[in-house]
């Protein structure tokens, strides 16, 4: 992004503001939220930003059947909340950890990171599992499960999302998110997330979704069918890592072969499972 690009900054202070100033601005006016994408790619027509922080959009609130968080809560405050932190063991909490350093997080937003879709974002595939929903305005309000979003983006380019719920984990609810990246704070070669729900030691319903395959996180069908009514033993797991490796499509990009991408898929939903069950026997 060129310094000089920009010639104007808006503040709006209504979410009717701020989308009345996109589309007025036409393709010249983007919406930025802790601004990490826009100071790293900025397309050279767009002159006008449009912040979206201005619209009180940060908190973080509990009720008895969901954690709803504002878009512009930054991803050290999801991490840091003691809601967030009660789901599944401390998931998000442990996924939030891995996603690039101390600095970044204290700019990206959730609703940045959700609405950028990054193909190897570490947030999606998990909330994905968790069965998260967002709510986007675009004149009126509507509520979605963050997989319909990124079947329709184009539909809803121009919406604002302002706020994701995650829903309250009970007994039995299980989850894991594993990550591969050269570095700590590098981005991920690929990601994987599970989630099961487990009654009388047998798995009831599970949610399973890979990203950086290198295409954008999405959930895997063929491999969640092969878990429920099962016990989460060492074959079990075994079985379902093949499956894993077996059906999901992967490609080569010039951070990783499609081969090993396979062989990831399988390691991570290995060591996902695995981490569950030993939860299981440890009466988390």
């Amino acid at each position: 992004m060129s310094r000089s690009q920009v010639t104007k900054y808006l503040r709006p202070s209504t979410p009717e503001e701020a989308l009345t100033l996109l589309r007025n601005g036409g393709k010249s006016a983007r919406y930025v939220g802790g601004g990490a994408d826009v100071a790293r790619t900025l397309p050279g027509d767009v002159t006008t930003l449009i912040d979206l922080c201005t619209l009180n959009l940060s908190s973080i609130e509990e009720s008895a059947e969901s954690i709803v968080i504002g878009a512009t809560a930054t991803l050290n405050e999801v991490l840091e909340n003691r809601s967030v932190a009660n789901v599944c063991n401390g998931v998000v909490a442990e996924m939030m950890r891995k996603v690039g350093s101390p600095l970044l997080r204290n700019m990206a937003t959730i609703g940045g990171t959700l609405v950028s879709a990054h193909s190897w974002s570490d947030v999606i595939p998990l909330l994905l599992v968790l069965d998260a929903e967002i709510t986007l305005y675009d004149g009126d309000s509507r509520t979605m499960g963050l997989g319909d979003l990124y079947a329709s983006r184009e539909r809803f380019a121009n919406s604002i999302l302002t706020s994701v719920m995650i829903p309250v984990s009970g007994p039995g609810d299980y989850a894991a998110f594993h990550k591969f990246s050269r570095t700590a704070y590098d981005i991920a070669l690929l990601n994987c997330a599970c989630y099961v729900h487990v009654e009388e030691g047998r798995c009831t319903e599970a949610r399973i979704a890979a990203g950086g395959t290198p295409r954008l996180a999405t959930r895997l069908p063929q491999v969640e069918a092969a878990l429920p009514g099962e016990a989460l033993s060492d074959e079990t797991i075994e079985r379902v890592a093949q499956v894993a490796r077996d059906t999901v499509k992967t490609a080569d990009d010039r951070r990783a072969s499609g081969e090993y991408r396979k062989q990831l898929i399988y390691a991570g939903v290995k060591s996902c499972l695995h981490e569950i069950a030993q939860r299981l026997e440890g009466g988390q």
